[in-house]
């Protein structure tokens, strides 16, 4: 697993080098030790005023108590991931966003804000996603405009500090981008770049970079080891399976690669934002060159007929040709025949419509499939050794005829969305249902298969009509499925007013369904807008990063609200702020007005931004936010 050690498949030679002032591999290289300049990372802990408020609807009936602890989650573990630690944004291979780490509670509470100094090409700095080596050390990724650094940070000891980082390839914007409003949604709306990176249980990072490559990077002793980083180039295979730059008038580099992650047993697979899947065999033979081979397909070709008759009536003539050619070039997963094939789909079908099949959330793991999420349907796969293709879950494939793996879509970016499709990873469910939201015209809706065979089990309207969106994955715990609604959040410069809500569904055994919990939450507004809420089942709360519906100093603030699993009442809140002129930011007051609008910049930088937030050792929550991350801890015991 830990070696990229065969050969390259002889359709998808690499022939694109690093863009991101490293010595990586040369034009014709598919692989090679990656190589990068050392310099000092800039950043500063700064610790956060508190306040800490405890819910009356809650002390009226228990008093300044916390609730019992819920019995651990017991899902399968992977066998590459570690199992005591996050190793992914959605903390498991499952996207379940449980931990059994316990979260802060109101004793001795602080807030640190790890602030990142770094300017240019590297402002602002969040960080998506938390992993951990170990209790003492952190690894995360800064977040800059066009450019990202990876940090081993220690934790040991407040304040943190920076043990090692390592440049990793930025995404290229420019900081007009970033200044006007169009083209800071683009950037906000881009997960590549490393959002979805991960870390196996021998302290190997793997970061899909954004320039068509895979870096793995070793962390031993608590620092990286240089010598033995590895740079694979997917280039070829992605843009091989590009539609961007014909069907939606852009540029090939637009088809950016969102997520990695090993399957079970140990190959890595990847995805890009246009809909390329792809599997390195790091099993497969050895070779001299010491690269991997790479099988990769279209998620546009799985399914093709399917999906088109159910997309587009009447189908015009010369359809049926398509769907011969088509699936002819599917079983043989030959990308070579893709461009022709999407300029006949594109004549045949679309006219001048900018419609296209995009991959732009992670995706699931079990122990016998992967499951992904495009824009259009939901997919289990599975890689064949022997025929060294990528496979539908044959089981699937006759609820695929259905059509009940199309979910609803009005084709239409909700506010509170990044694409036209659904927002959610697939949240696998133990090894019984996978769960997503679709992106229905007027409501959005929970939508729940079984695993064995894709069968819709439970679809379940979410929100108000006209005003619900979910971009963050389901919580599942046991039975029960938690969803939080985004429609709203679209942009960090403003309020963005919004109509939140958490809504709570358990499974009925004797219905065969899920049903909506009434009366959960049980008081108050509470509005997950950006960061996907999170189950403590040590603490029994499930905890979301919402802002406060009051006004303080003309500002809505940021707040980490617990919320009791089982009753829904708020249990307490947490809040970090900077009063005016306390965050001590290194940037001119023209960057702060171009990065986050006019007013309040001390209490903005508490926006998360989309980040994660993940629980850690010693009652700890990190949480990404503007300018890098917020680290809240508290004692273990209630005074």
């Amino acid at each position: 697993m830990h070696r990229f050690h065969s050969r390259i498949s002889l359709a998808l030679v690499v022939s694109l080098a690093c863009a991101c002032a490293s010595r990586g591999p040369g034009a014709d290289e598919p692989c090679s030790l990656y190589s990068v300049d050392a310099r000092q990372f800039k950043f500063k802990p700064q610790l956060a005023n508190v306040e800490v408020k405890w819910f009356d609807e809650w002390t009226s009936r228990y008093g300044e108590t916390l609730p019992e602890p819920l019995p651990p989650q017991k899902n399968w573990q992977h066998p590459i991931l570690s199992n005591r630690y996050a190793g992914t944004m959605h903390e498991d291979s499952f996207a379940s966003d449980v931990s059994d780490f316990p979260g802060p509670v109101p004793s001795n509470t602080k807030v640190g804000y790890f602030h990142v100094l770094e300017k240019g090409k590297r402002l602002s700095g969040m960080a998506p996603l938390f992993t951990f080596l170990d209790d003492q050390t952190v690894v995360t990724i800064s977040f800059g405009r066009d450019a990202a650094t990876l940090l081993v940070i220690d934790i040991s000891t407040p304040p943190p500090r920076v043990i090692d980082s390592i440049d990793i390839p930025g995404r290229g914007y420019k900081m007009r981008q970033v200044a006007g409003t169009k083209g800071r949604l683009s950037v906000f709306r881009d997960t590549s770049g490393g959002a979805y990176s991960y870390l196996d249980s021998t302290g190997h990072v793997y970061v899909p970079g954004a320039n068509d490559t895979i870096i793995r990077i070793p962390i031993r002793n608590r620092k990286v080891v240089r010598d033995e980083m590895v740079f694979l180039n997917l280039g070829v295979a992605v843009q091989k399976g590009t539609i961007v730059e014909e069907i939606l008038d852009k540029k090939p580099k637009d088809n950016k690669l969102t997520a990695i992650m090993p399957d079970a047993d140990g190959r890595v697979w990847f995805t890009s934002k246009f809909g390329v899947v792809g599997v390195i065999d790091s099993l497969g033979e050895k070779s001299e060159d010491g690269c991997p081979p790479i099988y990769a397909a279209a998620i546009q070709l799985f399914g093709v007929e399917e999906k088109i008759r159910k997309l587009f009536s009447p189908l015009p003539e010369g359809a049926d040709e398509f769907f011969v050619e088509a699936n002819k070039a599917h079983e043989e997963q030959d990308l070579e025949k893709f461009p022709e094939l999407r300029a006949r789909f594109r004549h045949l079908f679309l006219g001048k419509s900018e419609f296209a099949e995009q991959i732009q959330n992670s995706f699931s793991v079990g122990p016998d499939g992967v499951y992904i999420v495009s824009n259009i349907a939901l997919y289990k796969l599975r890689f064949n050794a022997e025929t060294k293709r990528i496979e539908f879950d044959p089981n699937w494939r006759p609820t695929y005829a259905k059509g009940d793996l199309f979910y609803d879509n009005d084709h239409k970016i909700k506010p509170g969305h990044l694409n036209d499709g659904s927002g959610t990873t697939p949240t696998l469910v133990g090894d019984r249902f996978v769960a997503i939201v679709d992106n229905g015209p007027e409501s959005v809706h929970l939508n729940v298969f079984r695993q064995t065979d894709g069968a819709l089990v439970s679809k379940l309207p979410l929100f108000e009509p006209g005003k619900g969106a979910v971009e963050n994955s389901v919580v599942a715990y046991h039975d029960h499925l938690v969803v939080g609604n985004t429609y709203g959040y679209l942009d960090p410069f403003k309020e963005n007013p919004t109509a939140g809500g958490l809504m709570r569904f358990d499974f009925d055994h004797s219905k065969g369904q899920y049903v909506q919990r009434e009366g959960w939450p049980a008081a108050g507004h509470i509005d997950a807008k950006t960061a996907t809420p999170k189950l403590s089942t040590s603490r029994g709360l499930i905890y979301v990063y919402q802002r406060e519906e009051e006004l303080t100093q003309g500002h809505h603030d940021w707040v980490l609200t617990a919320i009791d699993f089982r009753t829904g009442w708020r249990v307490f809140s947490i809040k970090g702020y900077f009063n005016d002129g306390e965050f001590d930011d290194n940037v001119l007051r023209i960057v702060e007005r171009a990065s986050l609008g006019k007013g309040n910049y001390d209490r903005k930088v508490f926006n998360n931004i989309w980040g994660t937030f993940t629980f850690g050792p010693d009652n700890t929550v990190y949480l990404g936010a503007y300018r890098g991350f917020l680290r809240f801890w508290s004692d273990d015991e209630m005074p």
